[in-house]
């Protein structure tokens, strides 16, 4: 297989210039080859990756190359590989450690306190340790090791932060007829992003096809409107249910391609990795990106709804069968 070489020097004395060089490297996944040799395996993006980072270096006074090649035998390749999963390793065993203890200390606590301040402080070390996960996994190329203690506490620790003493209040799931639910007004909280994005493309898609939507901020929803995706509403979390989930069981639509674009829908808005869909990060990607261009929530619901209905027809006309993305 091909590689990609970085060869470089920082002749900067300024500490805060090599340490963001350092960075700028670490991010790439490269891993140390030889004294100031980093190596990837070679693609088009790592390449420009490395073209990034020798600006870097450029810029920072320094000297960088690029070079592209093979190894000289495979006993090389090997060694090569292996310092990849070596490194991987190491990076997934310090934040096991890390995780481990996180998990001990909250679980220590009472749900009922978890209120404020301190709420968002766990909200915040539970994000950033699960986004830490995310970033070595994506830069895992050569995958041997499995992490799966890892993802189980990371599901542990979502599923205890969700379960939020106040859940238990909220109406249980009843069947209801689509037929009752015809052009209706639907509301939810505005600025939405993919749980409620995709719940209105599945009422007016699969429920209520004259269905309209307020988008409002949380107080000022309109009472004449059955609410979506809100605190305390029939149509909305409902245990280790996402929104998009519990429509499905409410109007007990079943329907294989709607059934894997819940668990997509799952994976991203819930964060518990629970059916490991890989489609989650890309489709949470577009949509991010989607709504970081359009501010306008029915023109967003317009435009995602293009790519739900592309991802439907992909999944109900045997998309399935021709791809295998669950891991």
């Amino acid at each position: 297989m091909k590689w990609l070489f970085l060869v470089h020097q920082v002749l900067t004395p300024n500490s805060k210039e090599r340490v963001k060089v350092w960075r700028a490297i670490k991010k790439t996944g490269a891993v140390l080859y030889r004294n100031s040799v980093y190596i990837l395996p070679f693609s088009k993006e790592r390449l420009e990756d490395f073209q990034w980072v020798c600006q870097q270096i450029n810029d920072s006074r320094g000297e960088a190359s690029i070079f592209v090649s093979s190894a000289e035998n495979k006993n090389e390749d090997v060694l090569m590989r292996g310092a990849f999963r070596k490194a991987r390793d190491e990076e997934y065993a310090s934040l096991l450690k890390s995780v481990e203890q996180f998990r001990n200390r909250i679980q220590t606590k009472d749900r009922k306190i978890l209120t404020g301040s301190l709420r968002k402080k766990y909200d915040k070390e539970a994000k950033q340790l699960r986004e830490t996960f995310d970033e070595i996994r994506s830069l895992d190329f050569f995958p041997d090791s499995n992490p799966k203690k890892l993802q189980q506490i990371l599901a542990e620790i979502a599923k205890w932060m969700s379960a939020d003493a106040e859940v238990s209040k909220a109406p249980p799931i009843q069947s209801r007829s689509v037929k009752d639910y015809q052009r209706k007004i639907w509301t939810t909280r505005e600025g939405i992003h993919i749980d409620r994005l995709c719940s209105a493309w599945l009422i007016r898609r699969f429920i209520d096809r004259s269905a309209k939507f307020v988008f409002a901020p949380a107080k000022k929803l309109p009472v004449n409107a059955i609410p979506f995706d809100v605190f305390g509403a029939e149509f909305s979390h409902h245990g280790e249910d996402c929104t998009f989930e519990t429509l499905l069981k409410a109007f007990r639509i079943q329907d294989r391609a709607l059934q894997e674009i819940a668990e997509i829908i799952h994976d991203i808005d819930l964060k518990d990795h629970k059916f490991g869909r890989i489609e989650a990060s890309g489709l949470d990607l577009v949509i991010r990106s989607l709504g970081d261009s359009i501010h306008d929530d029915h023109q967003f619901l317009e435009i995602g709804s293009s790519i739900l209905d592309g991802l439907y027809d992909f999944f109900h006309h045997g998309g399935t069968e021709r791809r295998s993305f669950k891991k």
